[in-house]
Formats: structure tokens, C-alpha cells, sequence
């Protein structure tokens, strides 16, 4: 054997990722149960995101796992209490899970989730927000991203993709499902006529997979095994990682979420 073929030899590995996942019995991803996944945060003074590891980056590209509505309504103010957890909540923004304080049967007919109820006497004074679970390039575990009351305008990109993204997936050929689209998200600065300005998170399709490409539809599957483990393992805590989350959105990040 030559020293070239013994060189070659010894660069190829003796097994892929999927053959030692299968040695250790985790064909499938293993999702955290005991405590919140990680978050890249909306910064509001400048349109960027905090990453878990406290570093900032403008955008981020990755696959959708997840998304639902929420709502919280705290009683104290932003800033007055530091360690506040909301009085009524709800992980669907449909009906409450709990809280101290639960408000109405449902939300939509809950006089604190209307426009005017909140202390400018414009906004909101329960917050709504839409929770999007991201499989970022190169990881393995979702991150969350929390879409501000001022991303969710129906003009705006967030809500112009989240309800196109069925018929983007159809036509491609992939079902109706949002996972297999690639997507970018940026924050982009917005001023609104009252003064106030926000960190709009946009969404921006990058391709969808072809299902006709091999490495495609190995990601295809990937994406299917974690969405199903998110489902079924980490769905039935989001109630409570809302239930523990402190207020963290000032009054007037709830103001510009104005019908139009």
C-alpha cells in the first residue's frame, strides 16, 4: 500500500453522524424539558439580536419549527416590577392558561386585549406577541425569537409571510408545511407617526428545499423528526416558560399594533 492510499484511507471517516447517533440510540433529537430553550432577543435600541451567547448579529438564517401566539397582561408597569410575572397569560392567544389574575374566558373578548385599554389609552395593556422556534444554521436545538406587538402590523413582513407560507410551500412541492422553508430574519428600524421607534422583525424567504435533491430531503427529514419532538416533548411547557417570564416590553411597544 502506497503512502498516498494509506493517507487516503486514514481521512475517511469510519462512521457518519447518523451512524453514531444510531450507537448511542438517538436516532432522534433529544429536547430539554426542564428549562426554557435558548433566546436571540430583539434588541429595541438598535436593530439587532442578542444571541444566547451574548453576542449581537444583525441576521439570521434558518428553518421555522414552531410559532403561536401569545398574550400576558402584567399589572405593574414596565420598570416597577423587576420581578413581576404576568397576572393572566395565554400560550395560544386564543384562551388563558393561568395566572393570578385570569381576565376572561377568552381573549379575544377580554376588555384588556383591546386598543385603548392600556395606559397611553392607545395601546393594549395585555401584550401581544407572536413566538417563533427557529432551527438556526448549524445548530440542533430550536431558538426562540419573541416578535414584539410592533412586528405584528398586517402590512408588515412577519404576518405577510406567516400566512402566504402555506401556498409558498404548496407550490414548491413540499405539502402546506412552513418547515421546509428557508428563511432570513432581519430587524429593520421603524419610525411610527406617535414618535415612538421599534425593531421590526422581518421575514424573508431564502429557497424552499427540493424534494428531488437527496441532501434536501435529508434535511426534509431532520426538520420532520425535530418538529415532531418539539410537539410532543416541549409544546405542553410553553404555558409555563410564559407564566415565568418577566415584563420586558415597555407600554409603548404595544402601541403601534393598530389595525389598519
Amino acid at each position: 500500500m502506497t503512502t498516498n492510499q494509506i493517507t487516503k484511507q486514514e481521512s475517511q471517516p469510519l462512521a457518519t453522524t447518523n451512524d453514531i447517533a444510531e450507537m448511542f440510540g438517538q436516532s432522534t433529537l433529544q429536547l430539554p424539558i426542564g428549562a426554557p430553550l435558548p433566546q436571540a432577543r430583539i434588541m429595541r435600541e438598535s436593530p439587532q439580536f442578542e444571541m444566547p451567547d451574548g453576542s449581537f448579529q444583525k441576521e439570521l438564517t434558518g428553518h421555522i419549527i414552531y410559532y403561536t401566539n401569545s398574550n400576558a397582561y402584567y399589572s405593574a408597569a414596565f420598570g416597577e416590577g423587576d420581578t413581576s410575572i404576568p397576572d393572566c397569560f395565554s400560550s395560544n392567544g386564543i384562551s388563558p392558561d393561568g395566572g393570578s389574575n385570569q381576565q376572561s374566558k377568552f381573549c379575544r373578548e377580554c376588555l384588556l386585549n383591546q386598543f385603548g385599554s392600556g395606559n397611553d389609552k392607545r395601546a393594549k395593556a395585555c401584550i401581544n406577541l407572536i413566538r417563533l422556534y427557529l432551527l438556526l444554521d448549524g445548530d440542533i436545538l430550536p431558538t426562540l425569537i419573541k416578535a414584539p406587538p410592533s412586528s405584528l402590523g398586517k402590512r408588515d413582513s412577519l404576518m405577510r409571510w406567516l400566512t402566504s407560507a402555506p401556498n409558498i410551500a404548496s407550490k414548491a412541492g413540499v405539502g402546506t408545511a412552513y418547515q421546509p422553508i428557508k428563511v432570513k430574519c432581519k430587524l429593520v428600524r421603524k419610525d411610527f407617526e406617535s414618535g415612538f421607534s421599534a425593531s421590526i422583525l422581518n421575514l424573508e424567504t431564502i429557497r424552499v428545499l427540493n424534494i428531488k435533491d437527496p441532501a434536501d430531503m435529508a434535511e426534509i427529514r431532520k426538520l420532520a423528526a425535530l418538529t415532531r419532538q418539539f410537539k410532543e416533548n416541549y409544546l405542553g411547557r410553553i404555558a409555563s416558560d410564559i407564566a415565568a417570564e418577566k415584563n420586558d416590553q415597555s407600554t409603548d411597544s404595544n402601541t403601534e399594533q393598530i389595525p389598519v
